[in-house]
């Protein structure tokens, strides 16, 4: 029932929405932008308290927000507008107009950047939203839609949705909605996939998650590439798609070098309470099961015949 009431409020709620014109649209985007910064701080700390994140890495979060408002405008500018062009005896027009509702599912990794980076461009366009975040991160996605009320956004062009597993399914599977933004694992994503196969009236973007070697052959500066690794590695405790998760290094006597200075500098990384100070660099994984998966991850490599490195 909550699923339907908010489809039935963006389906009621586009017309309007898409008959606006851009820099009104545009009005209440740079609004939008006032308003994140005025609540700079009660984002960045609500990011922490959810996320697990470090305050300082929460607040770089809350500018990439920020950021992605005048660069998806930007980006509009320069990719639309009405373009014309011969084609045979006759002319061809490009037009771009609103494609409907579509529904954005965030993820808890970067529960104010990414979803964000998928609403703003959307409203944008004319489009309506239905916006699903992690049920691990609900007050960052309340404190986000604050900012859009706000700004003057009308009611019913952006409806927050919060639940777990089966408000998704409830909401990729509803009739009403015209695309789909996904941020999340790969099963999902492949799923979603599978569901929307065969219905090019329906956007789908999937945005999902990574398997990253990182490659370093014999570089003149072992401190500079040590400092890379880290920061790939293990920034938001490595919880992004876009981390390290595996390090190859030369056979000999250069790998084991670099290996030696990754492993004493990795081991005076601070890791502590997001808002602990002095600033921690690293902060928790976002769950116990989350903790508990990486634990038994180490223990098959253990029991494969990898060797601990740093305790």
């Amino acid at each position: 029932a909550q699923v339907e009431q908010a489809v039935q409020a963006a389906r009621q709620a586009f017309p309007a929405w898409a008959l606006l014109s851009l820099d009104q649209r545009i009005a209440i985007l740079e609004a939008f932008t006032a308003r994140l910064k005025h609540h700079a701080d009660a984002l960045a700390q609500c990011i922490g308290e959810e996320t697990g994140k470090p305050l300082w890495e929460s607040a770089t979060e809350v500018t990439s927000m920020v950021n992605k408002i005048a660069i998806s405008v930007q980006s509009y500018r320069e990719r639309t507008g009405e373009k014309s062009g011969p084609l045979g005896d006759a002319t061809a027009v490009l037009r771009h107009k609103p494609h409907g509702v579509v529904a954005v599912f965030g993820p808890y990794n970067f529960p104010g950047h990414l979803p964000n980076g998928h609403i703003v461009p959307a409203l944008l366009a004319g489009n309506v939203v239905l916006f699903k975040p992690s049920e691990l991160t609900p007050k960052v996605a309340e404190l986000t839609v604050k900012c859009w009320i706000e700004a003057g956004l009308p009611a019913g062009v952006l409806n927050l949705l919060q639940g777990g597993r089966e408000t998704g399914i409830a909401l990729a599977a509803n009739p009403g909605i015209d695309g789909l933004f996904f941020t999340g694992s790969s099963r999902t994503g492949n799923a979603l996939h599978q569901q929307f196969a065969g219905r090019p009236d329906k956007i789908l973007a999937l945005e999902m998650g990574g398997n990253n070697p990182l490659i370093v052959d014999q570089v003149q500066d072992i401190d500079a590439a040590v400092y890379t690794i880290i920061q790939s590695a293990f920034i938001s405790a490595g919880q992004r798609c876009t981390c390290a998760r595996r390090l190859l290094v030369p056979e000999g006597d250069w790998g084991d070098a670099l290996l030696a200075r990754l492993v004493g500098v990795s081991a005076t990384i601070e890791a502590g309470a997001f808002d602990q100070q002095p600033a921690p660099f690293m902060g928790s994984v976002i769950s116990l099961e989350a903790a508990r998966a990486l634990l038994d991850a180490q223990r098959n490599l253990l029991a494969n015949g990898a060797l601990t490195l740093l305790e």
